[in-house]
């Protein structure tokens, strides 16, 4: 697994109106990469390099009625340890991240911040950021 640490930062969650309005909710994440650099994590066998990301991890509800985000950090080790620099060197230059390793770490973040998310959401009555199964009898 690439990721090789996780830590929650800050979490944020407010409710802008009081009542849910009915109709069409629409809920919209957006996760953000807000800086890389070097970072390292200590191993029985030495320290070991990787790759500190910091995040925030938004959502918006459409009507307003919240909004909130979840910042933290990851320590990512690429497949191969030669593309620490070049990973590195491209967010320096262009604040870009190659598109393996962003799918990468937006699953791995998504995974970890959507139970928090859906627990947030049902101790503020607010409606999930994923369809929830339901049961229907058919006749």
């Amino acid at each position: 697994m690439p990721v090789l640490g996780f830590n929650i930062t800050k979490v944020e969650m407010e409710r802008v109106s009081l009542s849910v309005p009915g109709g069409q909710i629409e809920v919209r994440l957006s996760p953000k990469v807000k800086e890389m650099r070097l970072g390292e994590i200590r191993t029985p066998t030495g320290k070991l390099n990787g790759i500190e990301i910091l995040f925030r991890y938004e959502i918006d509800y459409n009507p307003k009625i919240a909004d909130g985000a979840i910042e933290g950090v990851i320590l990512y080790l690429p497949p191969q340890k030669e593309k620490i620099d070049e990973i590195l060197n491209l967010w320096e230059d262009e604040k870009k991240i190659d598109s393996m390793t962003f799918a990468e770490v937006v699953n791995f973040i998504t995974k970890e911040v959507s139970p928090m998310l859906m627990l947030l959401a049902k101790e503020m009555r607010l409606p999930y950021h994923i369809p929830i199964p339901r049961v229907e009898v058919k006749s």
